[in-house]
């Protein structure tokens, strides 16, 4: 029992040191890895009447074409919305079906109609009238996913080299480590926001499918040379470190 706890302590503390190595490694400003490109909606505003700044908004997100009930885009890790004094902008982990803006101008509070998103990465014009606001979709941003795939894919390389050379283990690991995370990144930043669930348990389901299918697939083509345990290990440090790393820094 005492040589069980001795060797688990001393992952333990590997574990940490690997940690230490890594944020220090980081330059001052990252991409965020963890969470990869995101959906986003930007807000430029058209007066009709005399000019008044932004106060304040919230961008409500509903799920029925009346929107008579909805919830404000909360703000988690990288999701949020928030406003300049003539603009606003978002980013979600996903957005509902339906939206409207609610915006507090200097003279009054203005509620907007209800407006669905097409593209991936949409900019709004609102016309800002005198009770009201008119939203609509103008235009269509293609996405491109290419440098934060990399920037991902680098980082968790650079983990798994620490791990590696950390705990002295075969080095032919680090080869499928790039290809683990090719076939999961898809499906993390891609299909697990399409979920019609609360964006916190969409994070956590993406994470938890992240860490066990790179621990099935690794192990599985390097079992002759690295145990489970370890692969295990290695999977969870390279994406929780990922993600709350990703957590502490913007887009």
């Amino acid at each position: 029992m005492r040589s069980s706890f001795t060797s688990e302590f001393r992952l333990l503390h590997r574990l940490v040191f690997i940690l230490a190595t890594v944020a220090a490694l980081l330059p001052p400003a990252t991409a965020r890895a963890d969470v990869g490109p995101k959906p986003t909606a930007d807000f430029e505003f058209e007066y009709q009447i005399d000019p008044v700044d932004i106060v304040a908004g919230e961008l409500i997100q509903c799920e029925d074409e009346t929107c008579e009930s909805g919830d404000p885009l909360g703000e988690a890790g990288p999701q949020r919305f928030e406003c300049t004094a003539t603009s606003c902008s978002s980013m979600a982990y996903g957005y509902a079906t339906y939206m409207k803006l609610v915006i507090t101008f200097t003279d009054r509070v203005r509620e907007s109609n209800v407006f669905t998103k097409a593209a991936r990465d949409a900019k709004y014009k609102v016309i800002v009238l005198e009770s009201s606001l008119q939203v609509k979709e103008v235009q269509i941003v293609p996405g491109c996913c290419c440098s934060a795939l990399a920037a991902t894919i680098a980082f968790e390389l650079l983990v798994a080299t620490i791990y590696v050379s950390t705990f002295h283990l075969s080095r032919t690991i680090l080869g499928w480590v790039p290809l683990g995370s090719i076939l999961t990144i898809p499906v993390v930043w891609f299909v697990f926001p399409l979920l019609p669930l609360p964006s916190g348990l969409v994070v956590g389901l993406a994470e938890v499918f992240a860490v066990a299918f790179e621990t099935g697939f690794i192990y599985l083509v390097s079992r002759r040379t690295t145990s489970l345990r370890h692969v295990a290990a290695l999977s969870l440090l390279m994406n929780g470190t990922s993600f709350l790393i990703g957590l502490l820094l913007r887009v």
